[in-house]
This record gives structure tokens, sequence and C-alpha cells, in this order.
């Protein structure tokens, strides 16, 4: 797992990811609860800093292919598909912790206002998947730094202004409302709001197994190329 704890002690190199990593999320839990909102403002905001947090994590496996890491992997005793997972187990990892700490300081500031976090925290951890994988298929597909980090930025900013992380979806056109059902960021949405409304089981897991079809779909797009 040389590869795994590698990529675990770059997560945290970055001044930029050490803030959205360590002291953004802490941040924002703090922010009030305000009408229209399905959980305090800054259980919203949260999704966008994970996003963000995904694209930065990430971002090693594209400068490892722009300085030719990669060609120094092939010829290593360890495959492009062993470095690329634990490289990916490594940042899920981080957010996955990140998600359990944001959680229990929620709990803490909010109490009962956070309906059922530990379900909160199953529909953030899988959508933390779907940031990592998002970011992967960007950098895999696009083959310049500079429009791989300017498309992807572009992208995340209007999934979380259509899937609802700046702004209820209530208060949406009924045509943005339906064109969001096709963002990742709107089913993390949708399941936050069924578990603060005491919904059903199911449609929750539907919301659940929608995130994780757009995982699947984003780790194909990014994994079937080798990036090198």
């Amino acid at each position: 797992m040389t590869i795994f704890r590698f990529a675990l002690k770059r997560s945290f190199r970055s001044p930029l990811n050490l803030l959205l990593l360590c002291v953004l999320p802490v941040g924002i839990v703090f922010l009030p609860s305000a009408e229209g909102w399905t959980l305090p403002i800054g259980f919203h905001f949260y999704g966008l800093v994970i996003l963000f947090a995904a694209m930065l994590m990430t971002r090693p496996l594209m400068e490892d292919r722009l300085s030719g890491v990669l060609r120094r992997i092939a010829a290593a005793p360890i495959s492009h598909v062993g470095y690329l997972w634990e490289s990916l187990l490594a940042y899920a990892l981080v957010l996955v912790v990140q998600n359990a700490l944001v959680m229990g300081l929620g709990v803490l500031v909010h109490g009962a206002r956070l309906a059922s976090p530990l379900t909160l925290f199953l529909a953030y951890s899988l959508f933390s998947f779907t940031a990592i994988a998002i970011s992967l298929a960007f950098y895999s597909l696009i083959h310049s730094r500079e429009a791989a980090y300017s498309t992807l930025s572009t992208f995340i900013m209007i999934i979380s202004m259509i899937g609802g992380f700046y702004w209820p979806l209530s208060i949406m056109p009924p045509l943005l409302q339906r064109l969001a059902m096709v963002t990742p960021s709107y089913w993390l949405m949708n399941a936050m709001g069924i578990i603060q409304a005491g919904g059903n089981r199911s449609q929750f897991a539907l919301s659940l197994a929608i995130m994780a079809l757009f995982t699947a779909v984003f780790l194909l797009l990014g994994s079937r190329r080798k990036m090198a």
C-alpha cells in the first residue's frame, strides 16, 4: 500500500488542501439555519466544499501524468490499476473522515436540528466518492492542465447552483428543477431533504443509488484511459 500512504501524505501538503479539508468545514458548521433550507445553511454549502476538496486532492493524478511519473510507474512492479485505485482509496478515506468530523461537530452545534446524523454521514460519504470520480474523469479526458482546472471548476459551480447548494430547489423555476435531476448534487440534496422530512427509506435509497450510478459512470470515463 505504498501508493496509498504516499497519496495520503500528498493530500495535506498544499495549504489550500488544508483549508478545504480542515478549516473551512469547521467554519461552515457554525452557519445558522434559515427559512426555506432543509438543514442549517452550512450543510448545504458543505457539498460544494466536498467537490472542490476532491478536485484539489486528485490534482496530483494529472500532475503525475504531465511530469512523466506514470511512465516510470509503468516500468515499476505496480500496475496502473493499482496506482489509480490506491490513490483514489486514499482520497476517499480523507473525505470520509472529514465527513465524520463535520457530522460530529454538527451534532454538538445544532443538536436535534440534524435528523439522523448517521444517515446524513452516509449520504455525504457516497457523494464524496462521486466528487472524486468527477475529478478523475475530467483530469483523464482533458489533456491540458489549465483547461482541466478551469473546465472542472466551471462544472462544479454549475452543478452546485442547479443542484441546490446555493439556494433552495423549491424557489427555482420548474424547468430548472427538472434539469437539476441530471446532476449528482441534486440527489445529495434530495437525500438530505428526505432525511430531514422523515421520508421513507426506499426514496432515500433511490437517491443513494442514483449517486452511485453517477460515481460508476465517471469512474468508467476516468479509468478507461491510462492518463499517460
